[in-house]
């Protein structure tokens, strides 16, 4: 017999992390062999110089309060969905 289940992203999100962690590691290590990791480093790094480069003239102490900011925003949303 065959079942078929539609759930959005932010459910089986959710469902992952309720996993214990040998099946997290499972699915990790299974999902390590779709993802190349080379590609993704090498994006990740391309970001960072990108932002880097456009943002060189702007003080660090700036940048830094834009992330405190973006970051207690995001907190925040995050706790409000929870509650």
């Amino acid at each position: 017999m065959t079942v078929s289940v539609e759930l959005s992203y932010d459910q089986v999100r959710d469902a992952v992390r309720q996993l214990p962690r040998e099946h997290k590691t499972d699915l990790w290590k299974m999902l390590g062999t779709d993802i190349d990791l080379d590609e993704l480093r090498r994006q990740a790094r391309t970001a960072v110089e990108e932002i880097r480069e456009a943002y060189k003239h702007v003080p660090e102490e700036e940048v830094m309060a834009d992330v405190d900011a973006a970051v207690k925003e995001v907190r925040a949303e995050r706790r409000a969905r929870r509650h």
